[in-house]
Formats: C-alpha cells, structure tokens, sequence
C-alpha cells in the first residue's frame, strides 16, 4: 500500500492498493483478465484503430465530397460536404442549420443558412485541408471489420465465467450431505 499526493485538491488522502495486488489478495474482487482475453482486447483495439485509419484515408484522398468552406477573414469557418454534413468552426457557432433534406440538396440549403450568419467568403475548390477530424463517407463494406471483442464485453464474459463457478461451487457444497 502507498500514500499518494500531489498538489490537485481532488489527491487521495488515503491508503491505496493496486488491482494487481487486489487480484492476488482478495480474488472475489478483483481477478486477473485471462491472457487470451488480454489478446483479443489488443486485437480490438489494433482493428478499430486500422478502421479509424482507412475511414480518415478515405476523407483525405477524397476532397470531392467538400461541396464549400466559408472563410471569414482568410480562416476557414465553416466546411459543408456534398452529403450535407455540416463542420462548424468558432466563427460560426450558433447558425441554425437546415435539417430537412438529403446530400447536395441538403449542403446547399446548409450553406445558404451559414451565409445568412455569417459574412465571409465562400470557396467551391481549392479547399484548405482541415485539422483534426475528416468526415468521411466511406462505404461500410470498404472498412476493415472489427471481430474482437471490445473490453466490456470481454468483462460481461468474465463476469459470467465467475457467476457460473460460482454456481457451481455452490451446488457442490448443497449436495454434499452435512456430518
């Protein structure tokens, strides 16, 4: 057991026991995550990483489906794409955005609601590349499949294979005859 401090008003104030040293000293508590489990969370994790990946590729190698940035003062504000999702900047919170419609209908309408917010400049290419997150209308198919388990699920099964030894060292103890 440690103390730990620090200078955050929320610190510990209190004994700590790590989930390692939990596992070993009270195992109804805290029990170790099975190394083939262990295996199959990496192996979630790497496939939704590898999904997150292709689906950002696509937004960046596909810079067709922006339909039209607004800028205001040389700095882009506002990014509207072809199927009519709408990317907000600072400089443009608070527009009230078409909800009716579909794709380029939709992207139009949206750009005509952000025009009427906001008074900048409207570019239909040589679009600025963004930050951060790319939408991206990937077709699912496309993606890399996730078919490991994500970790609360490999806890529910944890859980599970604990309640039914449970069960039944329970049912081992009733039929054992008392003497």
């Amino acid at each position: 057991m440690s103390r730990i401090d620090s200078a955050n008003p929320y610190r510990l104030q209190s004994p700590v026991t790590s989930f390692t040293e939990l596992a070993k000293t009270k195992p109804t508590i805290a029990t170790p995550m099975p190394e083939e489990f262990v295996a199959e969370l990496k192996l979630h994790e790497e496939q939704v990483a590898a999904r997150i990946e292709a689906s950002y590729n696509y937004g960046k190698a596909n810079p067709d489906q922006i339909y039209a940035q607004v800028s205001v003062g040389g700095k882009v504000v506002a990014t509207v794409y072809e199927s009519g999702i709408t990317s907000l900047e600072r400089g443009a919170y608070g527009t009230n955005l078409t909800e009716d419609g579909a794709g380029l209908d939709l992207a139009k309408a949206r750009l005509a609601d952000i025009m009427e917010a906001v008074e900048g400049e409207v570019r239909f290419s040589d679009f600025e590349p963004q930050a951060g997150w790319v939408a991206s209308n990937i077709p699912e198919l496309v993606l890399p499949k996730v078919t490991a388990r994500g970790l609360v699920d490999l806890w529910r099964a944890m859980d599970w294979d604990l309640a039914r030894s449970r069960m039944g060292i329970d049912d081992a103890a009733k039929a054992e005859p008392a003497g």
